[in-house]
């Protein structure tokens, strides 16, 4: 009687970074495998040193060992409750082991069986005959070859996938005479020497047994092709990975898709950018000269206007022009950051001396809305390494909003600390109308329309926060809001560490004007 498997598995090795083998994890198995086991399904699954869901304790140890060079032993296991023996043979194969397991039977064996495993030894079967009946077996395509290239067996999944070699995959044929006869019946390949050039890599990519490759088919199928050295022989492993490969090919369509998205959005960026340069360029120009006419009629150096209302309509000219200009400014400058036109420097500034500088521009302004503003910013704060103009534009415009939101009587602080980590934080807090919650998630969004109940007390574009988020964010720090209605609103900057110069080390910079 012939000694016959039970169970043909491949397995991939696991290594962690110090290049320990941690696991094996079964790659393919066929049923028997997960009969003699107990536990399935096997493919994924992971063996380890200290499993539990194996019959046989000694089994990863083996499987370790053949990892440097084949093994076979014959090991204690267990059948359910009964104790047995297995016969395990394994060999390594690139990037893993393959490997049969045979239940022996009862631990203690009879003079009979006894005798008749000394026979089934003693007929010398290889170890390809030992595979040939478990591969049939396997939900994936295989192909046992010997030592002299020759077939020893191929299951019925093989003919199936490559069904022009059907006719032949027969015990004896070469591997060489397989090869010839899918490049034959290849439409593909049209010409004698499409047809030789593929047979050179081919049987090349056989000797070398190189990493798994995977190859299309002529009807638009595609398979994993893998070759692994098994004991006495080749054991050619193939696995149909159509339906990845499809996904593949749509991910990377997808990618294309994005990409040229990506270059139509970036390409209309700077379309935008430069339109919206022009028009502030033309707006600029006649705006400029309703501004200068209009202070003239208000200085009267021609003489007097001559009725009181002139006056009043001078200055209202004179007002809703200079609103609409620092609408297209700030429109403008949305458009410079979200375009990335925008340099930012890299300077000292104190940020003492520019709080003092910015309030008292914006001083005026509060004044006349019966608000009062204040600072308290340290002297000896930590110089803040950024753009000068930027920070001014941040200051100013959140400033200007509280200002703006402040009822007369009201209370506008700008205070500036140094954080526990390094960085520098700036707060401008006033006792203003608030914010609505509903509105805080948008109101940093430019071009989204302000709560009614807010805009129509203002004059304000609405575009100054999403301004200061930007810049802040280009200064790798961050704007952080809170507010609510009838009690006020804070605006905190916060600016990194690595963003605080001692004032010893760094050169405060010209303030801009406001």
């Amino acid at each position: 009687m012939a000694w016959l498997p039970d169970a043909i598995a491949v397995f991939a090795a696991c290594h962690d970074p110090s290049g320990t083998l941690t696991d094996l994890e079964w790659r393919s198995a066929n049923p028997a495998a997960e009969r003699l086991l107990g536990v399935g399904p096997l493919p994924g699954r992971r063996l380890r040193a200290d499993a539990t869901d194996t019959a046989c304790p000694a089994l990863f140890a083996i499987l370790a060992d053949a990892l440097h060079g084949p093994v076979e032993r014959t090991v204690a296991a267990r059948r359910g409750a009964t104790p047995v023996r297995w016969r395990v043979a394994a060999a390594p194969a690139p990037g893993g082991l393959c490997a049969t397991l045979s239940d022996l039977g009862p631990a203690a064996l009879s003079p009979a069986e006894a005798q008749l495993r000394t026979q089934a030894q003693a007929m010398g079967e290889t170890l390809a005959e030992t595979l040939a009946g478990a591969l049939e077996h396997s939900a994936e395509s295989f192909a046992l070859f010997d030592g002299e290239d020759r077939l020893v067996h191929a299951n019925g999944r093989l003919g199936t996938d490559l069904p022009t070699l059907v006719d032949r995959l027969v015990p004896g044929v070469p591997f060489e005479e397989l090869a010839r006869r899918f490049a034959e019946t290849d439409p593909r390949l049209t010409t004698a020497e499409d047809r030789a050039a593929w047979m050179r890599a081919r049987l090349e990519r056989h000797r070398r047994m190189d990493a798994p490759v995977v190859v299309p088919l002529h009807d638009g199928r595609w398979l994993l092709s893998r070759e692994h050295a098994v004991p006495g022989g080749v054991l050619v492993h193939y696995t149909d990975v159509t339906a990845l490969k499809q996904t593949e090919d749509r991910l990377r369509l997808r990618e294309t898709e994005v990409q040229a998205a990506r270059g139509e959005a970036d390409g209309a960026k700077r379309a935008k950018a430069a339109f919206l340069a022009q028009m502030s360029h033309e707006l600029h120009t006649p705006l400029n000269a309703v501004l200068g006419f209009s202070e003239m009629l208000l200085s009267e150096p021609f003489g007097p206007l001559g009725n009181p209302r002139y006056r009043s309509y001078a200055g209202d000219i004179r007002d809703a022009g200079t609103h609409l200009l620092a609408l297209i400014d700030d429109i403008l400058e949305l458009s410079r950051l979200d375009g990335g036109v925008t340099p930012l420097a890299e300077e000292g500034v104190d940020l003492d001396a520019l709080s003092r500088h910015v309030v008292t521009a914006l001083q005026e302004a509060a004044r006349e809305g019966g608000v009062t503003l204040r600072r308290d910013v340290p002297p000896d704060l930590p110089l803040l390494r950024g753009d000068v103009q930027a920070l001014t534009r941040m200051l100013t415009n959140l400033l200007s909003n509280a200002v703006a939101h402040t009822r007369p009587g009201g209370l506008v602080m700008l205070t500036a600390q140094l954080m526990p980590d390094g960085g520098i934080a700036m707060m401008v807090a006033d006792t203003g109308i608030g914010i609505p919650s509903t509105e805080l998630p948008h109101i940093l969004h430019p071009f989204e329309a302000p709560d009614s109940s807010i805009a129509r007390h203002t004059r304000v574009s609405g575009l100054g926060l999403p301004v200061v988020k930007q810049l802040v964010e280009m200064h790798g720090g961050r704007l952080e809001l809170t507010s609510e209605p009838d009690v006020g609103t804070a605006a905190v900057l916060v600016f990194p560490a690595a963003r605080s110069l001692p004032r010893d080390r760094g050169r405060p910079v010209p303030l801009p004007p406001v």
